[in-house]
């Protein structure tokens, strides 16, 4: 009987959290149709907003003079699988790669990782859900250009949303702005001058990029924590199915065995 009590209590245990796990899915597929949606609108702004601004940097000289920093991007909670070391494998491989850098982290996960690892956020966020709060945005990106006026390289690392199936980490050279396989510059004559221009729509530039790789890091967030639920369900009905069976096995056992018991004992009063 003891068998069975402790299969009992194991059924009890598992359906319990597979109704969590599947309340999690449902919650995490709703957030993700919204988020994909921002992501997808940001990809256009990115991509036209960085071709100006590399234009606009290309006559400008930018002298590094100090160790770069990252805005490193992740999440506060866990249960999303390979969301966060993805990430957080890709920012410390870039990081490794100098003798010396500052971070600012977003996400409680990136702001234990470095400490970890004896690195001390200049700054760090966290509870932030679905976007960054203005003055969030307002602190890092102010930080950022000051950073960046000051001869360092300014470098972001988030994870880029495709499409529900596919999500990858990555690092990009926010400032100087640069853009791989641009090739050949052509020369162009801006009025105001190009410093004018730059130091108009800098902030601005950093303060939207930032945002939208916080938005596709959220949407991967969602599409990760979407997987990892429907694996957890699907698991939990394995094994909710599995000890059923044995459960239904067990029951059978002691109920041949109670049958025989009895008959033993008929056959045994008769005689």
């Amino acid at each position: 009987m003891s068998g069975i009590r402790d299969i009992k209590r194991r059924l009890s245990g598992i359906k319990n959290m597979r109704k969590i796990t599947g309340a999690m899915h449902m919650v995490s597929s709703a957030r993700l149709k919204g988020a994909q949606i921002r992501a997808r609108n940001f990809g256009d702004f990115f991509e036209k907003a960085l071709d100006i601004m590399v234009k606009i940097q290309a006559p400008l000289k930018h002298r590094e003079g100090g160790p770069p920093l990252f805005i490193v991007i992740a999440s506060d909670k866990g249960l999303a699988g390979d969301y966060n070391a993805g990430v957080l494998k890709l920012a410390e491989l870039e990081i490794n790669r100098f003798e010396k850098v500052d971070v600012i982290t977003v996400g409680q996960k990136a702001e234990r990782f470095f400490l970890s690892r004896g690195i001390k956020p200049l700054l760090r966020y966290h509870g932030m859900n679905k976007e960054l709060t203005p003055e969030a945005l307002g602190e890092i990106s102010r930080r950022a250009v000051q950073e960046y006026k000051n001869h360092r390289c300014v470098y972001a690392v988030y994870t880029y949303f495709k499409n529900p199936a596919v999500q990858q980490a990555r690092v990009v050279k926010l400032l100087p702005p640069e853009k791989s396989g641009s090739g050949q510059m052509r020369e162009y004559i801006f009025e105001p001058s190009p410093e004018e221009l730059m130091e108009s729509v800098l902030e601005f530039y950093v303060r939207n990029s930032l945002y939208g790789f916080y938005i596709h890091s959220y949407a991967s967030e969602q599409a990760f924590r979407v997987r990892a639920m429907e694996n957890a369900t699907q698991n939990a009905d394995d094994l909710l199915e599995d000890l059923s069976l044995k459960f239904h096995q067990e029951r059978k056992a002691i109920i041949t065995r109670e049958i025989t018991e009895i008959v033993s004992g008929a056959e045994n009063y008769l005689h």
